[in-house]
């Protein structure tokens, strides 16, 4: 009776287990949709489910354009070099970075980089960090 009780709250708890930032789907991003000079570190994979909860947390995200990343296994974890590859591959673009603020909300660690590129067009990069998991947000003034 026991087993069966312990097999039936494994069960009922999996999903929560398994619950992360965002759901990452099985294709790898190479480069940005919203500009192709983009080039986004390995480890990079595009947001599924969850996205939207991410962009929630930007209070002006209706200015931008935006698409949501998650990194993952090592890349996540060693998040401050992750996120240097990020900003690295933007200025390679064009894009510096103008203004960063971080803050801690719920245990999560958002940082929050406005950029702009060559011709003046504002860009924003928004990094949540919680535990192991890297989420970030990139998108270009509308």
């Amino acid at each position: 009776m026991k087993a069966l009780l312990l097999s039936w709250l494994l069960l009922l708890g999996a999903p929560a287990l398994a619950q992360t930032l965002v759901e990452v789907t099985t294709v790898a991003a190479i480069a940005s949709t919203l500009d192709a000079n983009v080039r986004f570190p390995s480890g990079s994979f595009r947001a599924g489910r969850g996205s939207e909860a991410i962009v929630a947390r930007i209070p002006d995200a209706s200015r931008f354009n935006l698409e949501v990343y998650a990194a993952s296994g090592l890349a996540a974890r060693l998040h401050a070099g992750f996120v240097q590859q990020i900003l690295t591959g933007f200025a390679v673009a064009g894009y510096f970075v103008e203004n960063q603020q971080e803050t801690q909300v719920a245990g999560e660690i958002r940082t929050r980089y406005d950029l702009k590129d060559s011709a003046g067009k504002a860009a924003i990069l928004f990094v949540v960090r919680k535990g192991d998991e890297l989420v970030y947000a990139f998108g270009k003034a509308r």
